[in-house]
């Protein structure tokens, strides 16, 4: 299997997102919409589970993804109410567990309620924009306690995506554990296709 197919593929899927960008209104791409971040909680589980997928838990896979190919994202430290450099694991907990599953920027109470989710889940812990000042710590009050927010810029993180998944497929060439890794993952999840053309007794 050639997995160069596979990547020209979710390029054209992640141009798609910047070309939903592009058509807007300024003031509608700057209000943005949650579907944006939607998407993102999508392609950031993708991602992980193409660069490393021998682990047993899609968070540890999250927090490896950004370990590995974006480590930027651990050198935004919270400082209220502790200090902690998990913005990837709040990216899973906020747009994974609570937007992708529901809609919602609360995972459901089972994941909150559950280890090793509970250790990382912060109501407030990141601003979601299209408005630039990409992974820069805000300190606000929430529910009457001061906190400290991480700003995410949805552009800014979507190059950052592409980013990571142009390092996957290069290390694939002279990987060839990664690029069987790769190519096992495409087999077991085929590509979405369009139909041309849909029979008229259908």
């Amino acid at each position: 299997m050639d997995i160069s197919i596979y990547q020209s593929w979710i390029n054209d899927r992640i141009e798609e997102l910047r070309t939903a960008q592009r058509i807007k209104l300024e003031i509608d791409r700057l209000n943005g919409s949650a579907w944006d971040f939607v998407l993102m909680g999508c392609l950031v589980d993708i991602i992980s589970r193409i660069n490393y997928n021998n682990l047993n838990s899609s968070l540890k896979r999250t927090s490896k993804l950004f370990d590995d190919r974006l480590p930027q994202y651990r050198e935004a430290f919270y400082n209220i109410p502790k200090r902690i450099n998990d913005v990837p694991e709040q990216i899973y907990m906020v747009m994974r567990c609570g937007l992708v599953h529901s809609l919602s920027l609360v995972p459901d109470k089972n994941v909150i309620d559950r280890k090793p989710y509970k250790d990382h889940w912060r109501k407030g812990s990141l601003l979601l924009t299209h408005r630039g000042n990409h992974l820069q710590m805000r300190t606000r009050r929430y529910n009457g306690h001061l906190i400290d927010a991480c700003q995410l810029d949805y552009s800014t993180m979507l190059e950052d995506m592409q980013s990571a998944l142009d390092a996957i497929f290069q290390d694939a060439e002279h990987d060839t554990a990664l690029s069987a890794h790769i190519e096992k993952f495409v087999s077991e999840n085929p590509t979405l296709g369009f139909v041309s053309s849909i029979p008229q007794d259908t």
